[in-house]
């Protein structure tokens, strides 16, 4: 119960800490008029869209096609890791 109160407080304090600095107004800058945050920089409307459209690929793609293709890349393990402790028997 402890723990999420704690959870619950910090994300409050960082939601309200992003609403006074505007993140929102500035991720709607950045999304449609390419805008950098904090600068007067801005992107042109080809490079917003190339990058916006190539992190949705990769989100759809992890969530669709990698489950499936994860075993190509990494193996199950064939052996089981027992952790059994030996102690020496002393002479008495």
């Amino acid at each position: 119960m402890r723990k999420l109160i704690i959870t619950i407080c910090l994300v409050g304090s960082i939601l309200i800490i992003l609403d006074s600095l505007q993140a929102s107004h500035w991720l709607v800058l950045l999304l449609l008029v390419g805008v950098i945050p904090g600068t007067d920089t801005s992107m042109s409307p080809i490079d917003i869209m190339a990058a916006s459209s190539t992190a949705i690929t990769i989100i759809i793609l992890r969530l669709t096609i990698w489950p499936r293709i994860r075993s190509f890349f990494f193996t199950q393990p064939t052996q089981q890791i027992t952790n059994t402790k030996r102690t020496a028997r002393r002479a008495v």
